[in-house]
């Protein structure tokens, strides 16, 4: 039997592409495979498109139709064992974008552009909690708890040093966060909460060892983003063979953030990112502002 998921991991996705690769390599359709196993088609799609987990002799089968040589087995069925396991935020998947958070954590690199309020990936505790309260102040407190449990393991996991993180890809800060000069100026939460976020921002820019990148577009400024009125976005980049990068359109709700990995979609806004950039001061650059303006 199949194993349903809660949700796709990137190893599950990679794994499912690898199939994919190697029926068409072989030069079967989806509907030859299924007819030979004797399964509906429907079957295999589900296991290339990450959608369930076949069994180790399922693959095995699949493996000799499409004559896999013996010397690549074995690896496949170490792929089929990582792609089994459940995401690290599996704890927490009641509260968790599933879908996002997966594929934040495997990214080698993230670049983001926040017009409103400030990414996931840097909210302080105190910043995340007020703007929690913000968007729904009628939420179960014990909900809330779990959320805010959530974004510090993404942080850690992603940013901070977690295996697997984008902070352990070298050569390039591994988050990039493009800020309007009005982000840092909304207040979220107190006098209080917004002098320690700035403090958590500081830190970074100031830690030349820091995986975040973080520059802040001065106001005023027409550039290609913000004439786009795209709101919050990412962009993500990843190791994995067959992992395109992700644009990310982060919505008000989960129900309203768009994923894609439409090539188009993503180089025209890397490009817009780019042009953006150049406006900016550099990265090291000090806020303009400080906590004082908070006093």
């Amino acid at each position: 039997m199949s194993q349903p998921r809660s949700g796709p991991t990137v190893a599950l996705r990679c794994f499912g592409a690898d199939l994919r690769r190697r029926r068409e390599a072989a030069g079967m359709t989806l509907q030859g495979v299924a007819e030979t196993i004797k399964k509906d088609r429907a079957t295999p799609a589900r296991w290339e498109n990450a959608e369930t987990v076949p069994n180790p002799r399922m693959v095995a089968v699949l493996l000799d139709l499409y004559s896999t040589p013996a010397a690549e087995r074995t690896e496949v069925l170490r792929a089929l064992e990582e792609a089994k396991k459940p995401g690290w935020w599996h704890p927490w998947r009641e509260v968790a974008e599933v879908g996002v958070i997966d594929l934040e954590s495997a990214a080698t690199g993230i670049r983001s552009y926040a017009p409103g309020v400030l990414p996931d990936l840097l909210q302080t505790t105190e910043y995340a909690e007020a703007l929690m309260s913000l968007r729904n102040p009628y939420e179960d407190p014990a909900v809330r708890r779990l959320r805010l449990e959530l974004l510090e393991a993404r942080k850690a996991h992603t940013i901070e040093g977690g295996p697997g993180g984008v902070a352990n890809n070298e050569n390039r800060a591994g988050l990039w966060v493009l800020l309007e000069q009005a982000t840092l100026r909304r207040r979220v939460g107190g006098p209080g909460v917004m002098t320690r976020q700035l403090d958590y921002l500081e830190a970074h820019i100031a830690d030349v060892g820091s995986s975040v990148a973080i520059q802040v577009i001065p106001p005023g400024v027409p550039h290609p983003l913000a004439i786009s009125l795209c709101g919050h976005l990412e962009i993500l980049r990843f190791k994995e063979f067959g992992m395109g990068e992700r644009l990310i359109q982060i919505g008000l709700h989960p129900a309203m953030t768009l994923i894609t990995d439409d090539s188009d979609a993503v180089e025209n806004y890397r490009m817009a990112m780019d042009v953006t950039s150049g406006y900016a001061p550099p990265r090291f650059t000090p806020l303009p502002l400080t906590s004082k303006d908070f006093g």
